[in-house]
C-alpha cells in the first residue's frame, strides 16, 4: 500500500481562499526534493477549460422546495370547495401541497422577493443577457413566466410543459399568469369548471411570483400531454420527489437562483472577459462513440503560437469566439467522464501530427494487452442494471485513436508554442465523475514506471494488473485517503460501470491526471511537456475530485455560490501562471 500522505494534510487551507469564500483541497504537487522549472516568462501558458455537460448541471444548485408536500395549503383560501381536488389525481398531476400560503413553504422561498428593491432578491436583472443567445435577455426574462420542476427549469425531451430548449441556447416563457397557469394545467376544461387550483395559480403568481403545482404521478412514456413522468435509463438512479413536481416560476425567480449550467457557463465566460497573458480554449465531454468518448473540443487555445509571443495579440485572442464556445455546451450528457475528457486532452496537446508520439503509445492491440488491469484481453464484469456484456470492453482496434478524437493542426494551430511552456486544463464540474473508465491504464502506468514516476511524498509508483481481484497491492494512482475518506471509498462502482478490478484502484480519473502531470507528452523538443489538472467542484468536494487535481498536480477548490466559482477559476488561472516546482 502506498504510505499515508499525512505530512500533506497542513495544506489543505491557505489564508487567500478564505478571502476568496472557496474551499482549497490538497492540491500542490510537492514532497522532498523538489525542482523548479526552467523559467517560462516567453511563452504565455496554455489552458483548456473542460465544462461538465452532465444532465445534472440543468439542476438548481438547491432544489425548489417540498416542504408539506403531502398536504393542502395551510390555511386554504377562504370559500374555496376543494374537496374532490386535493389529494385528487388529476388531469395535471396529483395534487397535493399546491399553492403558496403554507407558511413553511413561504419561509423555505424567503430567498426571493418580488417585492424587494434589491435586485439580488427581486430577481429584475437577467442573469445571463448574452446576445449570442438572440436580441432579448433568454436567461431569463423577468417579465416571463417559465415552467419548471422542482429539480430544473423543465427541458423539452424530458419533461413537459417546458422552458428550455434542446440546445439550451433559449427558453420559453410565458408572458402573462393566466395562460402560464393554463399551461402547467394541461389546458384541461375540467379546471374552468372547477377554478380553485387555476385561480389560486394565477393568485400565486400575480403577489408571489411563483406557484407550486401537482406531482406528475403517470409513467415516463406516458402519451397524455404534460402527465408524463421525467424519463430514466436503467443505468442512472431514481429521481428524487422534486423531479416529479410542476412549479410555474417567474423569470426573477431564476435569475435569484439560476440553474447550475446557467451560472457556470456565464461565470466562465466572465473569466474569459478578462484573463490576461494566456492562450485559452473551451471543451466539454463527448458524447457516445463507443467505450471511450473523446472530448469536443470547440475551440483550441487561442490566440495562435505566432499572435502569442512575446505579448498576446488581443484581437486574435477573439474573446467573443471563445465565449461563443463556452454558449455551444449541450447540458445532456449521461456520463461524467471527466477520466476519458483529460486523456483526450492530453492527446491534443502531444502534438499527435508532429511526432506520433501518441499513436506509438497506444495504437492497439496494446502491449501489454488491452490496457485493462488484470485481464489481457480487455473485458470486465457484465453491466449490473442492464446486463450489457463486459467482456470485450476496451478491445476496439481504434479504442484509444477514434477519429473524433480532437489533434493539433500543423501550422500555427499549435497546442504547445515552446518548451518553456506551461500547460493546463481546469475543469467545472458539479459532481463526481460517472462512466469513466475507458483509458488504457495498463499501458499508461507501465510508461510512467519505467521513467521513474514518483507520488507526491517521493515514493516510487507501482501498479501490478496481475489478477485485480485478488491482489491485495495493485498500487495505481488513488489519494482519496487523504481527504477524510478511505481509498476504498473512492472504489464506488454504483451506477458507474464499467469499473475495474483491483481493490483501491477501481476508478481510474485520478490516474489519467497523474499520467498527463508526469509523462514527457512531446519527443519533438527538450525538456518534459506536461499537463497540470485544476478541479473547480461546483458545490461538490468528493475525494475523487480532491484526489484528481493532487494527481494532476494541481489544486481542488470547491466553490458554492457564482461568485467563489468565478473566483476559484480565476485563482486557478493564477496558479497556471505562478513558479511552478515539479517532483523530480
Amino acid at each position: 500500500m502506498r504510505s499515508d500522505f499525512g505530512t500533506w494534510k497542513d495544506l489543505k487551507r491557505r489564508s487567500l481562499s478564505q478571502r476568496l469564500g472557496l474551499t482549497l483541497g490538497l492540491v500542490a504537487a510537492g514532497g522532498s526534493g523538489l525542482l523548479p522549472l526552467s523559467s517560462h516568462a516567453e511563452t504565455p501558458p496554455s489552458v483548456i477549460f473542460l465544462l461538465d455537460n452532465h444532465e445534472s448541471m440543468q439542476d438548481f444548485p438547491q432544489y425548489l422546495p417540498e416542504v408539506n408536500g403531502d398536504v393542502g395549503a395551510v390555511p386554504n383560501p377562504p370559500g374555496v370547495d376543494r374537496s374532490d381536488e386535493i389529494g385528487a389525481d388529476g388531469y395535471a398531476g396529483l395534487n397535493v401541497g399546491l399553492g403558496c400560503s403554507d407558511p413553511a413553504l413561504v419561509s423555505a422561498m424567503s430567498w426571493f422577493d418580488k417585492n424587494s428593491l434589491d435586485p439580488k432578491l427581486n430577481g429584475s436583472i437577467p442573469y445571463d443577457s448574452d446576445a449570442d443567445f438572440g436580441t432579448t435577455p433568454q436567461f431569463f426574462d423577468p417579465n416571463q413566466f417559465y415552467q419548471s420542476r422542482g429539480r430544473r427549469v423543465s427541458w423539452v425531451v424530458r419533461e413537459t410543459p417546458y422552458s428550455i430548449s434542446f440546445d439550451f441556447r433559449a427558453t420559453g416563457g410565458i408572458s402573462d399568469a393566466m395562460s402560464a397557469c393554463w399551461s402547467a394545467l394541461n389546458w384541461k376544461d375540467v379546471y374552468y369548471y372547477k377554478p380553485a387550483i387555476f385561480n389560486e395559480c394565477v393568485s400565486c403568481l400575480t403577489t408571489k411570483g411563483w406557484w407550486r403545482g401537482p406531482l406528475v404521478t403517470h409513467p415516463a412514456d406516458s402519451s397524455t400531454y404534460g402527465m408524463n413522468g421525467p424519463q430514466r435509463a436503467l443505468d442512472e438512479p431514481p429521481l428524487p420527489r422534486e423531479a416529479f413536481r410542476k412549479w410555474v416560476v417567474s423569470g426573477r425567480v431564476l435569475n435569484v437562483r439560476p440553474p447550475k449550467f446557467v451560472v457556470a457557463r456565464k461565470m466562465l465566460k466572465d473569466v474569459i472577459a478578462t484573463a490576461s497573458n494566456v492562450r485559452m480554449g473551451v471543451a466539454t465531454f463527448g458524447p457516445d462513440v463507443g467505450w471511450y468518448d473523446p472530448p469536443q473540443l470547440f475551440e483550441k487555445p487561442r490566440p495562435t503560437c505566432d499572435k502569442s509571443s512575446p505579448v498576446i495579440d488581443e484581437a486574435s485572442l477573439n474573446r467573443p469566439l471563445l465565449m461563443k464556445a463556452v454558449n455551444k455546451t449541450v447540458f445532456r450528457n449521461n456520463e461524467r467522464s471527466i477520466g476519458e475528457a483529460l486523456f483526450g486532452l492530453g492527446a491534443y496537446f502531444s502534438s499527435q501530427k508532429v511526432d506520433n508520439r501518441w499513436t506509438s503509445w497506444f495504437q492497439q492491440p496494446l502491449n501489454p494487452g488491452w490496457g485493462w488491469p488484470g485481464c489481457c484481453n480487455g473485458g470486465t464484469y457484465d453491466n449490473p442494471n442492464t446486463g450489457g456484456d463486459g467482456r470485450y470492453w476496451g478491445v476496439q482496434s481504434d479504442e484509444w485513436l477514434k477519429t473524433a478524437q480532437p489533434w493539433e493542426g500543423t501550422g500555427f494551430d499549435k497546442s504547445i508554442c515552446g518548451d518553456s511552456q506551461r500547460s493546463a486544463v481546469i475543469v467545472v464540474t458539479g459532481g463526481t465523475p460517472t462512466y469513466d473508465n475507458s483509458v488504457p491504464i495498463t499501458k499508461m502506468m507501465g510508461i510512467l514506471k519505467a521513467n521513474g514516476a514518483r507520488h507526491p511524498d517521493g515514493t516510487l509508483l507501482t501498479f501490478d494488473p496481475v489478477d485485480p481481484e485478488h491482489n491485495p497491492n495493485p498500487g495505481g494512482v488513488n489519494y482519496c485517503h487523504l481527504f477524510g475518506a478511505t481509498q476504498e471509498d473512492c472504489d464506488y462502482t454504483e451506477y458507474n460501470w464499467p469499473t475495474g478490478l483491483a481493490k483501491t484502484n477501481k476508478n481510474f480519473m485520478d490516474d489519467v491526471a497523474f499520467f498527463l502531470s508526469h509523462a514527457d507528452l512531446r519527443g519533438d523538443m527538450p525538456g518534459s511537456q506536461t499537463v497540470r489538472t485544476f478541479i473547480v467542484g461546483y458545490g461538490d468536494s468528493s475525494p475523487m475530485l480532491q484526489s484528481i487535481a493532487l494527481a494532476g498536480q494541481g489544486r481542488f477548490y470547491r466553490a458554492n455560490q457564482p461568485a467563489s466559482l468565478k473566483d476559484a477559476i480565476t485563482f486557478a488561472l493564477g496558479e497556471v501562471q505562478a513558479p511552478f516546482c515539479a517532483a523530480p
